[in-house]
C-alpha cells in the first residue's frame, strides 16, 4: 500500500484538528497509540499551524502504522514534543 503524504497533508490542512482537544492531550494520544504497538513511519510532517491564534507556531503530523492500517495524529510543538523527537531520533521533513 502507497501513502499519498501529499493528497493526505492536503486534507488535514482542509480539517484543521479539532478544536476541543488540548495541545497535551494529542501529544498523550501519540504516545497512547506508540504504547500500543502502533509505530511511526518516518519521516514525521511539520507544516506551520493554520489560524491567526496559532501564527508562528508548528505541528507535527506523524503517520502510524498497525499492520495493514494507517492512522495520522496531528501533534502541536511543544518542549516535551521536541525531547521526544531527539530522543527517538526520528526523521522530520519540513515545508
Amino acid at each position: 500500500m502507497e501513502l499519498d503524504v501529499g493528497r493526505l497533508l492536503k486534507a488535514v490542512s482542509q480539517n484543521p484538528s479539532r478544536s476541543t482537544e488540548s495541545e497535551e492531550d494529542t501529544y498523550f494520544e501519540l504516545l497512547a497509540a506508540l504504547d500500543a504497538d502502533l509505530q511511526i513511519e518516518p519521516p514525521v510532517y511539520v507544516r506551520p499551524r493554520l489560524g491567526s491564534a496559532h501564527a508562528g507556531q508548528e505541528i507535527y503530523h506523524f503517520i502510524l502504522r498497525w499492520r495493514q492500517s494507517l492512522r495520522m495524529i496531528s501533534v502541536p510543538d511543544s518542549p516535551g514534543l521536541r525531547v521526544f523527537l531527539e530522543e527517538h531520533q526520528i526523521a522530520i521533513s519540513g515545508n
